[in-house]
């Protein structure tokens, strides 16, 4: 329908406006561009926290990526794991730092506790 009514247009007018246009989504990209930067530098400056009911949070997606996306594939697109996945990979500034409250002593994973240095005792329960 765009496409259309561009081309209707004479010559030099619609030079013009396919320019601007052009012009404008370069602009929208570098705005996209430069606030994933600044989300992204956000982020790895602080700590984010588990929260009791609604799990780990592991990416910050800026609001014209979602819309982007959510435009272009559906909305449904950012609760499949595959594509979170791609798009973490893609985009590294949007990973988020997460820490746990809980706090694990003496456990190293194997069912053996350190006693002391190069010691360790297999507690059966």
């Amino acid at each position: 329908m765009l496409e259309h009514a561009i081309n209707s247009l004479p010559g030099d007018l619609r030079d013009a406006v396919a320019a601007r246009l052009r012009q404008r989504v370069l602009s929208q990209c570098n705005q996209a561009f430069t606030d994933s930067k600044a989300i992204g530098a956000e982020n790895n400056s602080r700590a984010y926290r588990h929260v009791e009911g609604m799990g780990e949070m592991k990416a910050s997606i800026p609001a014209t990526a979602y819309h982007y996306w959510g435009q272009r594939e559906g909305y449904d697109v950012w609760q499949d794991k595959k594509f979170m996945k791609k798009y973490r990979e893609d985009n590294p500034d949007v990973k988020v730092n997460t820490v746990s409250d809980k706090t694990q002593v003496g456990y190293t994973g194997n069912g053996f506790y350190r006693v002391g240095a190069g010691r360790t005792i297999k507690v059966y329960k």
